[in-house]
């Protein structure tokens, strides 16, 4: 008895584990395709899966009653999926459970009930905790279904069972627990590291890319800075000296672009300094006020920081960013609309909201937006969004972006606050 009942409590051990190995096809998948979404649902079909192939092929030990390892893929994927793929499963495993028929039904009824108590409460912070809490919390989980079961059986249909046995059950479900909490973590380890690696290749492609043409054109824009300097020194016509003059300052503004896009190359701005953001915000406003005007597009903003409140940066780079994330905003309302600035003080940290009501974006095109080349726009090249990533994550800020199709684009940015200015 001890040897079948051993056997079967290892075959579900493996259909547990089996479909854990190809959610990373799903993870590659959805990469590729820039499916944030379906990533989350094709995912939901493995726990559905390992559900339905271990309550298929059980071990019965009482006439009616069938037991199984369905609880850990139950919990394993309500604690990653959230409420409503713990809803879906609890569903699956119901409607299955039922169609196999017996008197387990009812017992099975009653733990589900439970679960939906208990699942809603360790959802909420799971994600937040370390492995070590995770592991914790769904092995208690684990625990309490398998109990669940065992005291509803008794209770309701006299079924015993050797302690020994129930043991063995528990011990099974808990090492399952915790192997598939390890497994379903270096998954996602990987493919987190995949992600930013791929990102960082592309980064150092970009930069280097920036440095090499920046070094490239600087040389022959010096030179001739300085042989126009030593003719406009040298010249006596006025006309030709403001000719000149006006040649010397496209110079000086094609040497600044290029100082610009060296942010590739050296994202971290090289004079930080104590700023009132609300200031730069307020100037880089009045900049791209033309450019609205010309789009029909009006800008309505709200600067509530405290004067107080100083932000460490650049202000030539933070405008830079500032400049091209309203840029974007105002082009991506052809037909004109309204795009809303607010500035505000939360958790220590400011918070910056450009809202625009433009044509919007998929998930897909909001996961890839700070990528090299990436763009919405018909000519854009996307490099303007990638400087301003660079700036923000080079002040220890965060870019955040909710976008719906044809409901517009919010930015959210935040930056760490520094109160007060070194003394000199």
């Amino acid at each position: 008895m001890m040897d079948v009942l051993t056997k079967d409590l290892l075959v579900n051990f493996l259909l547990m584990i089996l479909p854990l190995l190809f959610i990373q096809i799903v993870y590659f998948y959805s990469y590729r395709q820039r499916l944030e979404s379906s990533k989350e649902w094709l995912a939901a079909l493995f726990p559905a899966v390992s559900i339905v192939l271990c309550m298929l092929f059980p071990f019965s030990v009482n006439e009616g009653f069938l037991w199984d390892l369905r609880g850990v893929p139950l919990i394993i994927g309500a604690l990653y999926g959230g409420y409503r793929m713990a809803f879906f499963l609890i569903g699956v495993m119901l409607i299955s459970r039922i169609m196999i028929g017996g008197d387990g039904v009812l017992v099975i009824t009653y733990t589900l009930l439970l679960m939906c108590i208990l699942l809603p409460f360790a959802v909420k912070y799971f994600r937040s905790s370390s492995i070590l809490v995770k592991t914790t919390v769904s092995c208690i989980l684990v625990t309490v279904f398998v109990l669940s079961n065992a005291l509803l059986a008794f209770i309701l249909f006299d079924v015993e069972m050797s302690l020994f046995i129930w043991m063995e059950y528990i011990f099974i479900n808990i090492i399952g627990m915790i192997l598939a909490i390890i497994l379903w973590e270096i998954i996602r380890t990987n493919f987190v590291i995949l992600n930013d690696l791929i990102k960082a290749e592309k980064l150092a492609v970009i930069s280097h890319l920036a440095a090499s043409i920046s070094h490239e054109v600087r040389n022959p824009l010096t030179v001739s800075k300085g042989f126009i300097q030593m003719a406009i020194q040298q010249q006596n016509n006025r006309e030709t000296s403001d000719y000149l003059s006006t040649a010397l300052k496209e110079i000086d503004r094609a040497t600044d672009i290029i100082n610009d896009y060296l942010t590739f190359a050296k994202p971290a701005p090289e004079q930080q300094m104590h700023v009132r953001i609300t200031e730069e915000i307020t100037q880089s406003i009045n900049v791209m006020k033309p450019l609205a005007n010309m789009n029909n597009v009006v800008i309505h903003h709200v600067l509530t920081l405290p004067t107080d409140r100083l932000v460490k940066t650049e202000p030539k780079k933070f405008k830079q960013c500032m400049i091209n994330i309203i840029k974007n905003g105002i082009e991506a309302m052809p037909d004109g609309g309204n795009l809303y600035i607010n500035c505000g003080l939360e958790s220590e940290h400011v918070v910056i909201n450009i809202r625009d009501e433009g044509q919007g974006m998929k998930k897909e095109e909001i996961n890839r937006l700070g990528e090299p080349y990436f763009s919405t726009k018909n000519k854009g090249t996307g490099l303007g969004l990638m400087v301003s990533y660079s700036i923000i994550r080079a002040l220890n800020g965060q870019i955040d972006v909710t976008s719906e199709p044809d409901k517009g684009t919010e930015f959210i940015i935040t930056l760490p606050i520094h109160d007060e200015a070194p003394h000199e």
